[in-house]
């Protein structure tokens, strides 16, 4: 796979991730009366780790994809 191929993917990614939050933030807690509260703190944790972990291993897979293109 091409670098810009992956890094567009991986940014569309991002971009899921973060329609993810909203829908949940203005849907799904607006429904539950959960914003404002400490009942969706769970979900922003583990939302929060996804992210972490979707940075990391993108970053170390494009990192590689293009160290093995340029080598």
């Amino acid at each position: 796979m091409k670098a810009f191929n992956f890094f567009l993917i991986w940014v569309f990614g991002f971009i899921a991730l973060l329609s993810f939050d909203f829908f949940f933030e203005f849907i799904v807690f607006e429904y539950l009366d959960w914003n404002g509260t400490t009942k969706n703190d769970w979900f922003f944790l583990l939302w929060w780790i996804l992210v972490a972990v979707w940075t990391v291993i993108g970053s170390r897979n494009l990192y590689l994809i293009i160290k093995k293109n340029g080598s």
